[in-house]
């Protein structure tokens, strides 16, 4: 269980690291698993190859489709896999226990896991300076971050597979953050990733320390989906970062928290649907019905910040 100062850190900065959370004896087989989806060998015979044939780092590093999350060669990277010593990780009482604690609630709701591995030798298009590439993540149901953060938000869990350390591309995340989006979004969904990104955190109203998330095999990062977070380049090309990604929910709130990855011509194509579509249609896709609690006032702002054309009055008007 965690402790009353864990869960006031969490409440108080929108992430926690946890230490030891499992052990590494625990994880070893599914380092293993990872590995050999990843690159078809292990990590370190991986490096051995780049180092003989240093030609082939080219044709690796955009393999198609999405199962680039786990890692050049991977035949998947959704969870659960089929493979026990991955699968099983999500049983580990004590990671259940501090997800009900973070969340408030023993009802939780699962939206999707990863496999995630990546190499240095392969590492391209991460942020060059540590004011770039901050942003949340929030694919589904295209709703702006309610200021309930608690209540209408998720918990991103990151196990760590290997020693993450500061050469080795952890993420870093901005604490404070997650408690203030409804004032820090301008362009609620400004990129055709529709996710919400800040180019430049120097900028924003309010000032915020990057924190770099390191932690041994074992550890586990548990962020907001409020909180903004960002990728860094390796400064050590030859380690690797191997990480189980889990984003749960509440169960009572799932419908609109619910995210996914969906592809970006998909995303592209959502957005003008849902400003045009209606109200009952739009639930379908994970919108509250008009006159749940989820619209209030600010709320509606920000919707028709991130939706300019759409139309509200079947929202407002159950409010009158």
């Amino acid at each position: 269980m965690l402790t009353p100062e864990q869960c006031e850190s969490y409440q108080r900065n929108g992430y926690l690291l946890v230490p030891d959370l499992f052990s590494k004896e625990q994880l070893a087989p599914a380092l293993e698993v990872a590995e050999q989806n990843a690159y078809g060998k292990s990590h370190e015979e991986f490096n051995a190859e780049i180092d003989a044939h240093p030609e082939i780092a080219e044709t690796l590093i955009r393999p198609k489709g999405r199962r680039s999350f786990g890692g050049p060669r991977a035949e998947f990277h959704d969870i659960p896999t089929g493979i026990d010593a991955i699968d099983q990780t999500i049983e580990h009482e004590p990671f259940l226990d501090a997800l009900s604690q973070l969340l408030d609630t023993p009802d939780m709701h699962y939206h999707h896991g990863f496999v995630y591995a990546r190499s240095g030798r392969l590492d391209r298009g991460t942020p060059r300076e540590p004011w770039q590439g901050f942003h949340i993540d929030w694919a589904k149901p295209l709703l702006p971050p309610h200021p309930e953060w608690q209540r209408y938000g998720h918990i991103q869990a990151w196990v760590y597979l290997t020693d993450n350390d500061a050469d080795c591309a952890p993420v870093r995340v901005l604490p404070g953050a997650h408690s203030k989006m409804s004032e820090l979004i301008r362009d609620p969904l400004g990129t055709e990733h529709a996710s919400y990104r800040f180019d430049d955190i120097r900028k924003l109203p309010y000032k915020f320390e990057p924190v770099t998330a390191t932690g041994k095999t074992g550890t586990v990062l548990f962020y907001s989906s409020h909180t903004p977070h960002s990728a860094q380049a390796f400064t050590n090309p030859r380690k690797q970062r191997a990480v189980l990604f889990y984003a749960v929910g509440r169960r009572d709130t799932s419908t609109w928290t619910l995210t996914e990855k969906r592809d970006i011509q998909e995303r592209g194509r959502l957005r003008p649907f849902l400003t045009k579509t209606t109200a009952r249609a739009r639930s379908l896709f994970g919108w509250p019905n008009p006159g749940d609690d989820f619209y209030t006032p600010e709320t509606l702002n920000l919707i028709k910040n991130a939706y300019p054309e759409m139309d509200l009055s079947p929202y407002k008007e159950h409010r009158a």
